[in-house]
């Protein structure tokens, strides 16, 4: 941040390195204008999320600050409603190795999960915990160059005809009533399907595997990459050499696979099944730390709760309706009151009768940003949090921005 700040209304903030070992090692050091270290670098967190809280210049935890100036920087509305901390957490996702399948609950499921072992966590270590905090986790997800994600379940005659195909002779002794002219309905017959390829006994999911790798190892000799995107084959390919033993790597065709131009957003509401598999993004979501996996992982997977927490309904993953705003701010309309990602292209904006909290990172060229007499420039991979009581500024971006805020 090259100008001096004023503290009353906006304040720079310095993200946390998550080192996943899922993380590509060189787009976030590349946009915070660092050198590779040849070690991954998964996501950059701006936020108060305990789990890597973001600081100011002096080191203080972001969220100590935002407690101290709560009514300036959250607003007593924001307050009154959901407390003191930053209701959202904006991420760059770096993208090398699929993420974990996982599900998030509604807001219902979370309070009511919540409330029924909150009890036990004296007794627990909190990576234990099914519920970690009574809110839901919604998140939106925003390609900044291509990416492959898997999202929402195919409907029951497409599962039919994948498995038809790519384990033809397990198919009909596992999943015979895939087959089968039955009445049930589509969620029916999917949760029949998945609760079945999650309890196959030892000897069952073997032999299904067995078959799986097979038909992968021949049908990745004749796949093409191009080097932007996955395919279902190639990413089965890859999950079955991290994840050998897990019901997961089936995912690319029981669920949607999603090829995102950059630009393109989707939704994850909560219960969608749901895994990122490669590519470079900004995620906004809930504050949350609600996550239900569902495999490609090596941690423990609740199969019960998972069940639980799930909605079988398949739907494709439509992307997000982007409109720009009378500022010309384009925004990325979802179906949550949560948060509100927006982007300022190259261009210049006035932007008042503001309300919300707002963090503006820049991932792109450069920006300044005047108000109440204060200018302050905000170069690639910087990010100022902004006080919902500043009633206005301008903003000149030669590059691309983001806005993360609370509707309303």
């Amino acid at each position: 941040m090259k100008d001096e700040q004023a503290v009353s209304y906006m304040v720079a903030i310095t993200p946390k390195i998550q080192p996943y070992a899922w993380g590509d090692d060189s787009f976030i050091p590349a946009l915070l204008g660092k050198k590779s270290d040849g070690k991954p670098k998964a996501e950059l967190w701006f936020g108060t999320h305990p789990g890597g809280e973001s600081t100011l210049a002096d080191s203080t935890p972001l969220g100590d600050f935002i407690r101290d100036h709560a009514d300036d920087f959250l607003g007593r509305q924001q307050v009154n409603r959901q407390g003191k901390d930053v209701p959202f957490l904006l991420k760059v996702l770096a993208i090398a190795k699929p993420l974990s399948l996982q599900v998030h609950p509604t807001t219902e499921q979370a309070q009511k999960g919540y409330a029924e072992e909150v009890a036990s966590h004296v007794d627990l270590p909190r990576e234990q915990w099914n519920y970690k905090d009574d809110r839901q986790k919604a998140e939106v997800l925003y390609a900044l160059t291509p990416v492959t994600a898997m999202c929402g379940f195919l409907s029951s005659a497409k599962i039919a005809e994948n498995l038809r195909s790519m384990v033809p002779y397990q198919f009909p002794l596992l999943f015979p009533f895939l087959q089968e002219n039955q009445k049930s309905d589509e969620s029916t017959l999917v949760e029949r399907f998945f609760t079945t390829l999650y309890t196959l006994e030892t000897d069952q999911l073997k032999s299904l595997l067995e078959e799986f790798r097979e038909q992968i190892g021949k049908l990745i000799k004749e796949e093409k990459n191009d080097g932007m995107w996955l395919s279902p084959v190639q990413i089965a390919h890859d999950c079955l050499t991290l994840y050998p033993d897990d019901p997961g790597v089936l995912a690319p065709f029981f669920l949607n696979v999603v090829q995102m131009k950059p630009g393109e957003t989707i939704f994850l509401e909560p219960r969608t099944l749901h895994a990122y598999v490669k590519g470079n993004a900004i995620e906004l979501m809930t504050n949350s730390d609600n996550v239900v996996r569902g495999g490609l992982t090596h941690k423990k997977v609740n199969v019960p709760l998972l069940l639980k927490t799930l909605t079988f309904k398949p739907h494709t993953a439509d992307l997000c309706p982007q409109i720009p705003d009378a500022t010309d701010k384009t925004n990325v309309f979802a179906p949550t009151d949560d948060f509100l990602l927006s982007v300022f292209k190259r261009g210049v904006y006035e932007v008042n009768q503001r309300k919300s909290i707002e963090f503006l990172l820049c991932t792109e060229g450069n920006a300044v940003m005047t108000s109440l007499h204060q200018t302050i420039s905000l170069g690639k991979g910087e990010c100022i949090v902004v006080a919902a009581s500043l009633p206005d500024y301008h903003l000149e971006v030669d590059g691309t921005v983001f806005s993360a805020s609370v509707p309303g």
